[in-house]
């Protein structure tokens, strides 16, 4: 019995679809072209020889082409193996048509870049049925290609959004400076965006406040929580001198807009540099690594706190830490902790204090935050599992060394390795890794 065409209604955007036929037999091309055109396929275009597939694919530039293996000029499967040469035609379905197939023949097929294969005598159902296939196929993917790049393009924008709203070089040299100490910082998401956030609250001209974010889960959900939370801090900055009830307000706002299964750590410091000290509120974030004057080591300021988010009515206490000239300050999220290295092994944040105490005295914020990260095995390609930000807020400088006319100088490493001088006055970007 012959086969029965069954009417196959595609979509528009499939019937509108150009397809070249490849075929040297005047009367294989009519009827290939007469079951297309049956079922609406009215775009098509026919050649019979390889030099013109080839020429036509440029002009033409078909959605699928039908090749038949047998030409006149160049055999089939060159003909594919030269469409696949072309980026521009790597998706593009090619039908391969031909009267006998083995398993190598097959093989041979699919290596040079064949979608699927008809054989000879042309079956019309079967004709029309791998052409609606392979066209659908070929719609949806360009579909999800232009998805994907369109929400590539909305992170990078939101990226850029976020990025905006941590402190800028410039806001983080003119706080430098004012405060006569160094601030150095790394951010890094796990993905396009993260759920971390970190700031610099000026107050007076004695002090700031420094905060650091983490919020649970990664991804656009954290990050949206990180703009919410950026709002809200600014809201409040009457209470930014006021540790504890800064930190109580902040979570009584996020109690009420978070869903229950999301919360953020955090941890607010007002560094008071004029009168020597350090006030810190946490809320359930890593503990603060803290080095008291040139000679102290470091050690981890114990504090505690619930999360913000998860209770209302929560109250939040404050400790006080001296901060002398010469002292250190690390603030980091558990994603530099808690990073697991090649070997499985967690730096954790006895081991950053270990690593602080090893590291000379006189590296700068970047240098230490980079000794930080080979100590716990971060290297700068791999992706990382957990969002992770490091805060540096050195003292030091100033208490090691002044030059005969007064100026602050700090040592840093020149591109050829020996050493050189900048002030902290100078361009962040001098000394500043993020």
């Amino acid at each position: 019995m012959g086969s029965t065409i069954v009417e196959m209604r595609p979509g528009n955007s499939v019937r509108q679809a150009r397809i070249l036929i490849v075929d040297d037999e005047k009367m294989s091309c009519r009827l290939l072209a007469g079951i297309l055109e049956k079922q609406h396929f009215l775009n098509v275009e026919i050649v019979e020889t390889g030099k013109a597939a080839l020429k036509s694919m440029i002009s033409f530039r078909p959605d699928l082409v039908l090749l038949d293996m047998q030409l006149p000029d160049i055999v089939g499967l060159e003909v594919c193996t030269r469409i696949r040469a072309n980026p521009e035609f790597v998706d593009v379905p090619i039908l391969i048509q031909t009267a006998t197939v083995n398993r190598k023949e097959m093989g041979d097929l699919f290596a040079a870049g064949a979608s699927d294969f008809l054989s000879k005598p042309i079956n019309p159902a079967e004709l029309v049925s791998r052409v609606i296939v392979h066209l659908e196929r070929r719609l949806l993917l360009g579909e999800m290609r232009e998805y994907r790049e369109r929400i590539s393009q909305e992170l990078d924008a939101a990226r850029r959004m976020q990025l905006e709203i941590l402190p800028s070089p410039v806001h983080q040299e003119q706080l430098a400076a004012s405060a006569g100490l160094r601030v150095g910082s790394y951010n890094r998401p796990s993905s396009e965006i993260g759920g971390d956030l970190w700031g610099l609250l000026p107050i007076d001209q004695g002090s700031f406040g420094l905060f650091l974010a983490d919020f649970t889960g990664h991804g656009v959900t954290a990050a949206l929580n990180t703009f919410r939370l950026h709002a809200l801090i600014h809201e409040y900055k009457e209470l930014h001198a006021d540790p504890a009830e800064f930190v109580t307000m902040l979570n009584e706002r996020l109690a009420r807009l978070l869903p229950p299964d999301q919360f953020a750590t955090f941890i607010y410091v007002l560094v008071a540099h004029g009168a020597g000290e350090l006030r810190l509120t946490s809320a359930g974030a890593p503990s603060a690594i803290i080095q008291i004057g040139l000679l102290g080591a470091a050690t981890l300021a114990e504090t505690s706190g619930l999360p913000l988010g998860i209770a209302k009515g929560v109250r939040y206490g404050v400790h006080r830490l001296p901060f002398p000239p010469g002292s250190l300050l690390l603030l980091y999220s558990d994603g530099l902790s808690e990073f697991a290295d090649k070997d499985g092994h967690r730096i954790g944040e006895a081991g950053l204090v270990t690593a602080i105490n090893a590291s000379h005295p006189e590296l700068a914020p970047y240098e230490l935050i980079d000794r930080l990260c080979d100590a716990a095995g971060i290297t700068a390609r791999q992706t990382l599992p957990d969002d992770t930000t490091i805060i540096c807020i050195d003292r030091r400088v100033g208490s090691r060394e002044l030059s005969r006319s007064g100026s602050l100088f700090v040592k840093a490493p020149t591109l050829d390795g020996s050493p050189a001088f900048i002030t902290p006055l100078q361009p962040e970007s001098a000394w500043r890794r993020c």
